[in-house]
């Protein structure tokens, strides 16, 4: 993912991403993101996370704690994200169902997007599977 926009990410959702450029010892992040058209997907993903979590932390029991108790047991975060077998892989660390639900609806999505431009593609090729529109199919070896 362009520079530009793996920096967007991280200033949006700096909770989720704060691992983005830890040591490789310490997590999967520091590889970044995959393709660019697959930014608004991750985006969006994000978007509904933190705003779930930041509802979540406000409610009934989690209303008493500090927000550093909360972060360390509630605050997903995001252990790698990346590409496989053509789609978007989210693997995140304190994730309860409703996050699960998200991640699973970016990664169904992902199957659908081309994962350099953001239009609408298919999944396909010999060995390394991509999911890629018809013009950028073109371009790109499969």
């Amino acid at each position: 993912m362009k520079e530009e926009l793996d920096n967007q990410l991280c200033e949006k959702y700096p909770k989720i991403f704060k691992m983005r450029h830890g040591s490789m010892q310490e997590t999967a992040m520091c590889w970044g993101f995959p393709g660019d058209g697959w930014f608004e997907i991750i985006n969006t993903a994000c978007r509904n996370i933190q705003h779930h979590i930041d509802w979540k932390r406000k409610v009934e029991p989690y209303a008493g704690m500090t927000d550093e108790e909360f972060d360390e047991t509630h605050q997903p975060v995001a252990a790698q994200v990346k590409e496989k077998f053509g789609g978007l892989r989210f693997y995140m660390d304190n994730a309860d169902d409703y996050v699960y639900g998200i991640l699973s609806m970016a990664e169904s999505l992902s199957l659908r997007t081309c994962e350099t431009c953001g239009a609408p593609g298919k999944t396909g090729g010999t060995g390394w599977l991509k999911t890629l529109c018809g013009s950028c199919n073109k371009t790109k070896e499969v």
